[in-house]
């Protein structure tokens, strides 16, 4: 096992235990009076996704690591400028919807364009699946968050 695929572990498992204690500290919350979700199932939802999505990427290094030592490739190495890409585009989509100069809709499908097209490499044959992807998230999130959550939104 790699460096790489042996720090996936172990922040995967740090997410995990992080869940842990957001599932022991969130039992005890009562449900909710106004709305079928409440403070209570919410956090409780979200750990039990996060856990899942964490043990899905232990899963998958230790299926690299296997399929590694069975047949000695050369693997791609991980892209600096994605990373410094994805970091700047998270700054500034921060700043945008701070200070609300953008409607979250709209620029939540920008970042999610420029971020997983940045994660493809800029392949071209990836924009049309990345706009799509970017498209239904970018709206369905805002949809969700002011009709489902009640969250005052930049729209």
């Amino acid at each position: 096992m790699n460096l790489l695929q042996r720090f996936e572990v172990w922040v995967s498992l740090l997410v995990i235990l992080i869940c842990v204690i957001f599932l022991w500290e969130s039992w005890d919350l009562p449900p909710g009076s106004f709305e079928p979700l409440g403070s209570g199932p919410v956090p409780q939802a979200t750990a039990f996704v996060v856990i899942f999505c964490a043990g899905l990427v232990i899963l998958n290094a230790l299926k690299k690591s296997v399929q590694l030592s069975e047949n000695e490739e050369t693997q791609e190495k991980p892209s600096v400028r994605a990373g410094l890409i994805i970091s700047s585009a998270t700054v500034v989509y921060s700043l945008v919807l701070h200070f609300r100069l953008m409607p979250f809709a709209w620029m939540t499908t920008l970042f999610l364009i420029i971020t997983i097209w940045g994660l493809e490499k800029f392949d071209r044959k990836k924009f049309l699946p990345a706009l799509i992807t970017a498209i239904i998230i970018g709206f369905a999130s805002e949809y969700l968050f002011t009709e489902v959550f009640i969250v005052d939104l930049p729209t």
